[in-house]
This record gives C-alpha cells, sequence and structure tokens, in this order.
C-alpha cells in the first residue's frame, strides 16, 4: 500500500485513557497550542485528531508516534520533517531528500465529533470535512466565493444548504492539497459537481 491514496474516518470523542495516550505523544508546541483553546472540547479534539495523526503516520514510518516531527509551509501546511532518531529503513521508504523534508503527503480536517485524514505518500492530497447545518446569510458567502455558475448550481440544487458545503469542501480540500488553504480566495478556483471536476484553478496549479 506504499503508494496507495488512504482515507481515515475517525471519531474524536474517546475515553479519557486514549486521551491521555495521544496527548503523551504530542511535541511540547502542540501541547501548547493545546492549552491554548478556550474550552475543554476544542482541546479534546485537538488532542485527539492530532494524536490520530501521529499513530497513523508512525505506522506508515515504522516508528513511535512521538518520533514524528512536523514542519510547517508558508500558509502553514504540515509536512513530515524527519528526524534522526528515525532509522534508515524508514528514511528510504519515505524517500527523505537532501534537503532535509520527507516527501510524503497528507492532510487532515474535523467539523463537530468526526475528523477525516487522508494519507497520500507522494500524490499531493487535501481533505475537507463542515458539518451539516443552516448556514447563515448563505446568498452573501456565495457571491463572496463561488462563481456564477456554482452559485446557479446550488440555488437550483434540491438541498442548497447540502450542495453549498459540497462546493466548499470540494475547493477548500484542493486549496489545502496545493499548500494555500483559505489564503487563497475560493473565486480563484470553479468546481462542478456533475460529473466532477475542477473547471478553473489558480493560475501555475
Amino acid at each position: 500500500m506504499k503508494d496507495t491514496v488512504q482515507v481515515w474516518q475517525f471519531p474524536l470523542q474517546v475515553s479519557s485513557d486514549v486521551i491521555k495516550t495521544y496527548e503523551s505523544c504530542l511535541s511540547i508546541d502542540e501541547r501548547s497550542r493545546a492549552d491554548r483553546f478556550r474550552f475543554p472540547d476544542d482541546k479534546r479534539r485537538f488532542i485527539v485528531a492530532r494524536g490520530t495523526l501521529r499513530h497513523l503516520l508512525s505506522q506508515q514510518f515504522a516508528c513511535l508516534p512521538e518520533q514524528i516531527s512536523f514542519c510547517y509551509g508558508k500558509y502553514g501546511k504540515p509536512s513530515i520533517e524527519p528526524l534522526g532518531s528515525v532509522g534508515q529503513t524508514t528514511a528510504r521508504s519515505a524517500n527523505i531528500s537532501g534537503r532535509g523534508h520527507c516527501d510524503f503527503h497528507f492532510n487532515i480536517s474535523h467539523s463537530g465529533e468526526l475528523a477525516l485524514c487522508v494519507l497520500g505518500h507522494r500524490h499531493r492530497v487535501g481533505i475537507d470535512i463542515e458539518r451539516f447545518k443552516e448556514i447563515q446569510r448563505l446568498e452573501s458567502m456565495m457571491e463572496r466565493c463561488f462563481s456564477a455558475s456554482e452559485q446557479q448550481q446550488i440555488r437550483s440544487a434540491d438541498r442548497p444548504f447540502q450542495s453549498f458545503l459540497q462546493h466548499w469542501t470540494c475547493k477548500e480540500a484542493y486549496l489545502k492539497a496545493i499548500g494555500l488553504g483559505l489564503t487563497e480566495s475560493m473565486q480563484t478556483i470553479e468546481v462542478q459537481l456533475t460529473p466532477p471536476q475542477l473547471v478553473k484553478v489558480p493560475y501555475a496549479c
């Protein structure tokens, strides 16, 4: 399964023992980020999401979850920065380049009490999940984020709220895959859901 794209779905509500296990494998920086959350549930979701990600990656690299080290791109997208403690066999299988980073792509997203993680190996990947709920100011958000064609698709759908979120998650997943996230305007991307295709993407992507 070395080059197979994997998508994992997991709950964020887990036992206190599991939370402790996940928290113990986090880095000092990650624990500091967790402590900055104002509400306990938000802290728990971050710990479980990050801890699960570390365990999934450790299975791919045959190392301990706490040995995974992350570095971050210009717009905050994480990538794996190999530690010296990871063995040479692991480093070869991960395709670690001479620039000190690992050519292994992944992405994670969570909403409510559910999370998704995609492991792309050498394939650039992005993923997004949004809890289905009624959206306030739907029209104004569509005008800011979607093309005229996308707006028409949403308005003509049987369930406009669901269609909006389907378009949104598709566009955000693509932006995350190319490392830009929501720093890039969503209007630079146009998607079509039926049949599914990218109609327009940012320049040079």
